[in-house]
């Protein structure tokens, strides 16, 4: 049996698959390398590329991870700024829209239960959740989205993708829909 060499991703044969990235619209490392060997090797050889030309490709892939790197931390710090001021209101009287809070009320009792949020929850442990009073009162209450709620902050919830929204007299309040904190 041949083996096949890349010279990029090195050794592959028939006991080895690399994982599949999810595609993505961004270049990776990995692509850039392979973009700098295929110029490399299709280059005019009267003419070859100099290596500073290499050098200023390597230096504008490298700034362009380092933005990368600073974007992502971006997000982290404004995530944790969006968590501390809603962590700030609780005990407060706020005045703010309520959101459509099944979802929320699920995963925050899956995660009062059993330690997980509803994604990760078991048929059983869900069908437990489903039955739990405060997810009852959410599913009722869920066509009364965009309707103002006032009253004290009781605690900070998150939704599926971590946004932290404010839980008040049994309701879901978006925080960034607060008008009034008193």
């Amino acid at each position: 049996m041949a083996l096949s060499i890349d010279p990029v991703t090195g050794l592959q044969n028939s006991t080895y698959a690399p994982k599949k990235a999810a595609s993505s619209a961004d270049l990776g490392q990995v692509d850039f390398m392979k973009l700098i060997i295929a110029q490399m090797r299709n280059q005019n050889p009267l003419e070859p590329q100099k290596d500073s030309d290499f050098m200023a490709q390597m230096a504008q892939f490298e700034a362009l991870n380092q933005q990368k790197i600073v974007a992502q931390g971006m997000k982290v710090l404004q995530g944790v700024n969006e968590l501390s001021a809603a962590t700030g209101l609780i005990g407060k009287t706020i005045i703010g829209k309520q959101i459509e809070g099944v979802g929320v009320a699920r995963d925050m009792v899956g995660r009062e239960k059993f330690n997980a949020p509803w994604a990760k929850l078991s048929s059983s442990q869900r069908v437990d959740v489903s039955s739990d009073e405060r997810v009852k009162a959410a599913i009722a209450d869920a066509s009364n989205a965009g309707t103002e709620v006032s009253g004290k902050v009781d605690r900070v919830v998150t939704d599926g993708r971590g946004i932290p929204m404010l839980y008040v007299n049994g309701k879901v309040v978006d925080l960034f829909t607060v008008s009034e904190v008193r």
